[in-house]
């Protein structure tokens, strides 16, 4: 099976570092206070999409919000 890559999607990203909270060592603030991903194996392990309350963490080969079928 595929290895997951997550990405973190800058525009829903508010800096408020739950992520990093629930999930040290997957991802990381950075400078502009925005996330980002350092390991998306550790982020799988810990949740993956699920940590962000805003929906910022996404899976880069993924099926993207809009293509989801409600």
């Amino acid at each position: 099976m595929e290895e997951k890559k997550y990405i973190i999607i800058e525009e829903k990203c508010v800096g408020c570092g739950s992520c990093v909270m629930a999930c040290e060592g997957g991802t990381e603030l950075k400078e502009d206070g925005k996330a980002k991903v350092i390991s998306s194996a550790k982020l799988e392990e810990c949740g993956g999409e699920e940590l962000c309350p805003y929906g910022a963490i996404e899976e880069e080969n993924g099926i993207s919000d809009e293509e989801r079928a409600d």
